[in-house]
Formats: C-alpha cells, structure tokens, sequence
C-alpha cells in the first residue's frame, strides 16, 4: 500500500507525476521528463525548508542512471539560490553477495566528481530506495572524504524500512545529519525485490538504458557537458 508523505499529500501535480512512473504505457522520454519534474519538486522542497542561504556550498551526488534526469531536476531549480552546487556521479553494479538476496552490495566501478572542498550540505538523490545499498555505498565514499554539516536524503519513492535501514548502516553522529525528503512511501515488494507499485519497474529498462550493466556504459550528458565547461580554455 502507498502512502503519500506531507510533501505530497496536497499537489496533485506530485501525485500525477508518480503516477506517470508507474503506469506502463509511459513512454521512456515521459518517463524521463517525469523525474526530471520530480527532481525540481524535491529541490523546492529542500529549498523550503530553509536549508540554504547565498553562501552554501553543495554537493549532488547521484548515480549514472539517475544524473539526467533526476539529478538534473533537483541541480537546475537549485543552483541559483545557493553559492555554488558541485555534482558527483558513480557507476555502480548491483549483486548480492555470496548470492544471498539480503546481502546487497553496490561496488563502484567509475566516478565523475567535481571539487569537494568545503562542502556545507551533501545532497544524495537516488530515483527509488529499497534496501538502500546504492545509496549507502555512495554515502560512505563521500563522507571518507569531506564532513558535510547536513546530510539530505531524496527520493521519489522510498521502500517503508528504507530510512531505519540507511540509519542502522551508519555511527550515531553521522546519521544525526540524515533529512529524508520522499513524496511516497511503500511497503510492498515483489520476490525479486521489485518495490510495488514504486517507479513502476527497472530504471534502467524503462529509461531506456537496457540493463544494469548496459547502463553502466552510458556516460550522461550533464557530465559530458560539466566535464568539456570545467576544462582549462
């Protein structure tokens, strides 16, 4: 069953947008527009909260997958009301080791990040969270290398023991700084872990990029375009 969260509740913009994801007669590039709106509505959510100023500096982390659209959504609303918003993005394949389904790991194999020096908020975007793997091994990489003061957690979808799951994964005084901001949250999943009814499948097949090691090939255009706009002149 479904359950909407407070951001949500009341937009039925948010509601038809969720609902875009799960019906299967969406189109990929629908598909793909539809978590771009998200990301934008989670950005001003974020925004909402009161969580910026002029002054703070960000990073967006994210994986390959979710850089276009998503990511896209939330760094596009959000870069003019911060001092400036630098963008990580990982490569990561999905197993289950030792092949026991509640062992899931998320090694990563590529990265592209910008500059991580004096990161004030760290924001963690991911299109679903399930049993939270991604998130949690991308999570661990940054915060390795730089203590964000705030630690924000989006999601379109969250799967109901996604939030204690992520929290348990981390010491106390890193998981103080996690705020989860989400619009549904459900407590259905299928026997091949697929959350119900979620973002209605696979990401990777519904966008489009085939499969989770197809996927890994595919270099997103934000980075692409950042990579060539940060080069020396």
């Amino acid at each position: 069953m479904r359950q909407l969260s407070q951001y949500a509740q009341n937009s039925n913009e948010i509601k038809s947008l969720l609902d875009s994801l799960v019906d299967q007669r969406t189109q990929s590039q629908d598909y793909a527009k539809a978590f771009y709106e998200l990301g934008g509505a989670l950005s001003d959510v974020i925004q909402n909260s009161n969580s910026f100023s002029s002054e703070t500096r960000v990073t967006l982390a994210c994986s390959s997958e979710d850089a276009d659209w998503l990511s896209k959504g939330i760094l596009d609303h959000l870069e003019q009301h911060v001092a400036s918003i630098n963008l990580a993005v990982f490569w990561n394949i999905r197993s289950n080791a030792f092949q026991n389904s509640e062992l899931a790991v998320a090694p990563i194999i590529k990265t592209y990040i910008e500059s991580l020096e004096n990161v004030d908020v760290l924001i963690i975007c991911k299109s679903i969270i399930n049993t939270s793997c991604v998130v949690r091994t991308n999570l661990t990489y940054l915060i390795e290398r730089i203590t964000p003061k705030r630690i924000f957690i989006a999601s379109p979808v969250l799967f109901e023991n996604a939030i204690h799951s992520l929290e348990n994964e981390f010491p106390k005084f890193i998981s103080d700084k996690f705020e989860f901001f989400y619009f549904a949250e459900d407590d259905e999943v299928t026997a091949t872990g697929e959350v119900i009814p979620g973002i209605g499948g696979s990401v990777y097949h519904r966008l489009g990029l085939e499969d989770g090691i197809k996927k890994n090939k595919y270099i997103p255009m934000i980075v692409k375009e950042r990579r060539e706009a940060n080069q020396p002149g």
